[in-house]
């Protein structure tokens, strides 16, 4: 039995997702399954420089744009002195370096053509773009070898050849508003984005005891489902909330549009699988079919913290810098707060794209000295020291970062909404659920439940609780759960 995880695309800030991926790959080898990622967007950058930051091993990684040209994941390590030389060859004349930084280099042919060379942080060649009369004519992307050129055409992107690690043309595609419009591949002809994934599944061989887990159906599994159902064990994962709640009327369900067509289909997969139990719930009594619906953990945790200091009055959060996270509403919280609690701090662990935002936020507030922006870093023997986690998220399909933290046995304080929270927080026990209200209202409940958590003493008495709850997400426990599930198909 293969079994295979299919995403989209993979980078620097990867989401719950990948992070969910990156747990399971650890379970599966845990469990010593043969299992293979397989990522069906293209990127720019060699995959593996995204892929080693999660500690994928090579051999598991399938990108399909690799795979359909017979190269494996390759580490980048075509080096700048190998392209100058063979454009030195080519060219057979002189060419003029400038610009030289540890991320460029440009060089410069002659008044008409030049090169600009981007490098990876290890220093090799990720791309490089050809000008001719400084508009953009071609991006050649490298890792041990050439690996794809794209063509542009009036600034927009027309067509990518791809090669094999022998410099042999291998396949061509052509492009319409930056979409695939046409493949030549093998003397076929496939029209579409839809054609190129599914000629892709059928390269694979897939056999019927093999196990493909559908994590980002949405804009894929349309097209695909055809060359899978019926063919392979089918499963798909649920990562985040599968309606919307607000605009649900009566037996009219409005399902998140990412999980749609898999409900619409579900007769076709062997399970649907969500990280709790509530949510379990809920879906199974929405969707009224004989598909099963089975509760794994996304994550899991090595061990349970018996550490029992901490640093008094110290908050943290760990999450993408991202809109829907809400940090700024949890700054402001906080600065209320601390008119009561002198001694609070918030630690705010992460990047994202809101980084700048935030920034802005503290020093309106004048908070820089109490509320600290941290970046990324290995949170796990960072916990520990912290009296509690806090979220302002309205939406956690299961929030890693609440499991690693009740790992650490720390207390949590969150908005009483499905599922995380709900998951990890028992209200008054190890932490306290606040009512979930409007944005503006926020600041002024979060800050009284702060407040409230600390004159309850729950830094102190809620640890033990966050301890005992932890236990069911160790290792063993969540990879017996997969095991149960892939062997079986159904859970004790």
């Amino acid at each position: 039995m293969n079994v295979y995880s299919v995403n989209k695309g993979i980078g620097y800030a990867s989401s719950g997702v990948e992070y969910a991926q990156m747990y399971r790959k650890e379970l599966f080898e845990y469990l010593d399954l043969n299992d293979q990622y397989i990522f069906l967007n293209y990127l720019s950058t060699n995959i593996t420089v995204y892929t080693n930051l999660m500690g994928y091993h090579r051999q598991q990684i399938i990108w399909i744009y690799n795979f359909l040209s017979h190269r494996s994941a390759e580490n980048s390590t075509f080096t700048v002195d190998q392209f100058l030389a063979g454009l030195g060859d080519e060219l057979r004349t002189q060419y003029e370096l400038s610009n030289q930084t540890s991320q460029s280099i440009d060089v410069k042919v002659d008044q008409m053509h030049r090169y600009k060379i981007w490098l990876l942080e290890t220093g090799m060649i990720n791309r490089v773009d050809y000008f001719v009369n400084n508009t953009l004519v071609s991006v050649s992307h490298y890792d041990k070898t050439l690996n794809n050129v794209e063509e542009y055409h009036q600034g927009k992107l027309v067509k990518r050849s791809f090669y094999d690690l022998k410099g042999n043309q291998c396949y061509e595609q052509f492009y319409k508003s930056n979409e695939i419009s046409v493949t030549f591949i093998d003397n076929q002809v496939l029209y579409g984005q839809m054609a190129f994934y599914q000629y892709f599944f059928q390269q694979l061989s897939l056999r019927q005891d093999d196990v493909v887990i559908i994590d980002r159906p949405l804009d894929v599994i349309e097209g695909i489902l055809p060359v899978l159902a019926h063919k392979v064990r089918l499963f798909s994962v649920v990562h985040a909330e599968h309606y919307n709640k607000n605009l649900t009327k009566g037996k009219h369900i409005l399902w998140n549009n990412n999980y749609e067509y898999i409900f619409e289909n579900a007769n076709y997969f062997e399970a649907i699988i969500v990280a709790t139990d509530r949510q379990n719930q809920i879906l199974t009594k929405q969707l009224n079919k004989k598909t099963k619906i089975i509760t794994i953990p996304v994550g899991y945790i090595n061990s349970v913290s018996r550490k029992k200091t901490y640093q008094p009055y110290s908050m943290i959060t760990a999450s993408r810098l991202a809109i829907e996270k809400h940090i700024d509403v949890l700054i402001r919280a906080v600065v209320i707060a601390k008119e009561k609690l002198p001694s609070l701090t918030l630690d705010i662990y992460g990047e994202g794209g809101e980084r700048s935002k935030l920034e802005e936020v503290i020093e309106k507030w004048q908070a820089e000295e109490y509320v600290k922006l941290r970046g990324h870093q290995d949170l796990s023997k960072v916990y520990t020291n912290y009296s509690v986690y806090v979220s302002a998220s309205t939406s956690e399909g299961f929030g890693l970062s609440l499991l690693e933290a009740l790992g650490a046995g720390l207390p949590q304080i969150g908005v009483d909404a499905d599922y995380g929270n709900r998951e990890f927080i028992e209200n008054g026990q190890n932490g306290i659920l606040f009512e979930g209200v409007d944005l503006q209202s926020m600041p002024e409940v979060m800050a009284q439940t702060i407040v409230s958590f600390y004159e309850q003493h729950l830094d102190e008495t809620g640890r033990q609780v966050s301890k005992t709850k932890a236990k069911a997400y160790l290792k063993k426990n969540v990879a017996d759960k997969w095991s149960q599930l892939l062997e079986t198909g159904t859970m004790a």
